[in-house]
């Protein structure tokens, strides 16, 4: 018998073409053989170039479902993606503060989706102000893109914006693929907070960019950290192997429609790296 995965608990919008969303997540914590539990907070219609409607669910239904499972299930991370309304971003924070009372060193991953790949907005300025100030102090780790944290730190510059959102109980993995000024490579960068005095240790990546555009790159980096850390590994070397297998996975992407490639999470992918082990 196998041994039982860790389940990591997950609220994320309901993306149809299966690139990126709830999707994402199940088959990206899949590929690291943890346990998806997931819970749609908004249903979308979008393509493979854009989202053009987000549709909130019910606030009180997303309580209900998450307070159901978790008498149920206990989680070993929990991972956040697109939140879809203010109400339902405040919903999650009570649910989630509920739940650090009974497991407060559980890692909590916060992907903050707050535009499409192809520019619609997908976050009001009330949603942010209930974000920055009530969802980012329980989390253990955001991933942001370049444009996201200038966002949510009001600070132009990425770089800044990022050690900004950095605190001793918060680290913060900047994503570079938004970050043109090098064609060749793309420069991921982890800060994290020190306990003991107000500085952040930082490590950097660099990865080859890849030649085309990827439909849930985003949602599959996080997803895949949260999944490594329900394992427990570290969080370095967690954010580390989960980057090395996004890249595996939009190396062999491949189209659903005529826009952005979709990563390949298929079954056979997920062979390939059990067989590798």
């Amino acid at each position: 018998m196998n041994p039982r995965p860790p389940v990591v608990l997950t609220f994320s919008g309901l993306d149809p073409t299966g690139g990126a969303g709830i999707q994402a997540d199940i088959t990206s914590q899949a590929l690291v053989n943890s346990h998806c539990c997931p819970v749609i907070t908004s249903y979308t219609s979008q393509d493979t170039h854009n989202v053009y409607g987000v549709y909130p669910i019910d606030a009180n239904v997303i309580e209900q479902s998450t307070r159901c499972l978790v008498r149920d299930v206990r989680p070993q991370a929990i991972k956040i993606g697109l939140l879809g309304s203010t109400d339902i971003a405040l919903k999650v924070v009570s649910l989630i503060r509920d739940i650090l009372i009974d497991c407060p060193k559980l890692p909590v991953i916060f992907d903050p989706v707050l535009a499409a790949g192809g520019g619609t907005n997908l976050s009001s300025d009330q949603l942010i102000d209930v974000v920055r100030d009530q969802l980012l102090p329980l989390c253990t780790l955001i991933t942001p893109n370049t444009h996201e944290a200038s966002r949510l730190a009001t600070i132009e510059d990425p770089y800044d914006a990022a050690k900004s959102l950095t605190t001793a109980s918060r680290s913060v993995l900047l994503t570079g693929t938004h970050d043109t000024t090098d064609q060749q490579r793309v420069h991921n960068r982890l800060y994290c907070g020190l306990s003991d005095s107000e500085e952040y240790a930082e490590t950097e990546w660099h990865w080859q960019r890849l030649p085309d555009e990827y439909h849930g790159s985003g949602c599959t980096i996080a997803s895949m950290t949260a999944g490594l850390l329900a394992h427990g590994i570290p969080l370095v070397e967690a954010v580390e192997q989960a980057q090395a297998l996004t890249i595996d996975v939009l190396s062999s992407s491949y189209p659903v429609g005529h826009g952005q490639l979709i990563p390949n999470r298929l079954p056979s992918q997920l062979s390939s790296h059990q067989n590798n082990d």
